[in-house]
């Protein structure tokens, strides 16, 4: 049973529970078909605020709304991954542009822990401690960016990768190599370079694509073997 939601700022609320609920894999499978009537009489609130966050997790590639059918989870296939990947190349990399254009010393400070908490986590085998770690790093360089409208587009696309990597799919991680990248993209920040962050970034996330590509391509031969 879901805890019922406040009354305080219900559009906020429904949107930051039902997009937690729908990306952290408890209870909905990808393709999953989901009651926003039943969803409603479990938070205690009418259906009008979970539509607005509904509508709002349609635009961020999360839910899909079939007309006289119902709203789905989106079940990611090889395609979207890959069309996920290329877009996320070109916002990631503006963002670290800005973000070396912009950064702050405190900032930097945060980054450098997000860095040495990914060092912790893989030296220690934590796959998933260091996933988390190194999304929230990503997330971290588009705040930095200050720009809100680029920030709320890479924010969707990395909900998109979460809930990709909570359906076991087309989500390629290989720890050395990621830390790796990871360490050159601080250094270039650090060294307040825009050219080169931006390099490193988009750099990146094409290795990240080319990973899931070939991943994508063995587990297909694997089945047709």
């Amino acid at each position: 049973m879901a805890k019922k939601l406040r009354r305080s700022n219900l559009s906020v609320d429904a949107y930051d529970f039902v997009r937690d609920l729908f990306i952290n894999g408890s209870r909905y499978n990808p393709g999953d078909k989901i009651s926003v009537e039943e969803l409603s009489r479990e938070l205690g609130v009418s259906r009008t605020p979970l539509w607005g966050a509904i509508n709002r997790l349609e635009a961020e590639g999360i839910v899909e709304i079939v007309p006289r059918q119902g709203v789905y989870l989106i079940n990611f296939d090889p395609r979207r991954a890959l069309e996920i990947y290329t877009v996320r190349e070109v916002l990631e990399g503006m963002a670290a542009r800005l973000a070396a254009e912009k950064v702050t010393d405190r900032q930097l400070a945060t980054l450098r822990a997000k860095v040495e908490e990914q060092r912790a986590h893989s030296e220690s085998g934590d796959v998933e401690g260091y996933y988390m770690a190194a999304l929230e790093f990503h997330e971290q360089i588009a705040r930095i960016a200050d720009n809100k409208t680029l920030e709320h587009h890479l924010m969707a696309v990395l909900a998109q990768i979460r809930a990709m990597r909570l359906q076991h799919k087309y989500v390629p991680l290989n720890l050395k190599n990621s830390r790796e990248d990871h360490t050159k993209l601080l250094r270039a920040i650090i060294a307040r370079d825009p050219v080169a962050a931006e390099q490193e970034a988009r750099s990146h996330i094409r290795e990240l694509a080319a990973e899931l590509s070939n991943a994508t391509v063995t587990e297909t031969a694997r089945r047709l073997a």
